[in-house]
């Protein structure tokens, strides 16, 4: 049960479209009409600049981090099972790049 949760916590934590919603919040545009038609942090630098590139680098970056974390909120139900912990780990990293890459609030376009 632990790993459901986990795996869909940081599924959706990879979903946050950051640079859709900078480009849409900030700028009025959506970032995937526009540049190389990406969604990500490269694309709002060229087309939003500076600032909102930061802002999506740095949140994106943020989005990794918090979800390789998860597992460790539930750490003291795998006391002595460390292998367990480092497997839940990975398949949380793994899950918030495919929810970066299709992300259920941009209607799966990454």
């Amino acid at each position: 049960m632990l790993i459901a949760i986990n795996i869909i916590l940081a599924y959706l934590i990879g979903s946050i479209p950051t640079a859709v919603w900078v480009g849409k919040y900030f700028h009025s545009i959506d970032i995937r009409e526009h540049g190389s038609k990406n969604a990500g942090a490269t694309n709002t630098f060229r087309v939003l600049g500076k600032k909102s590139g930061w802002l999506v680098l740095i949140v994106d970056v943020s989005k990794g981090v918090v979800a390789a974390t998860l597992p460790f909120w539930f750490e003291n139900y795998f006391v002595g099972y460390k292998d367990e912990l480092l497997i839940m780990q990975l398949t949380a990293s793994f899950s918030a790049v495919c929810g970066h890459v299709f992300p259920i609030f941009a209607g799966f376009r990454g």
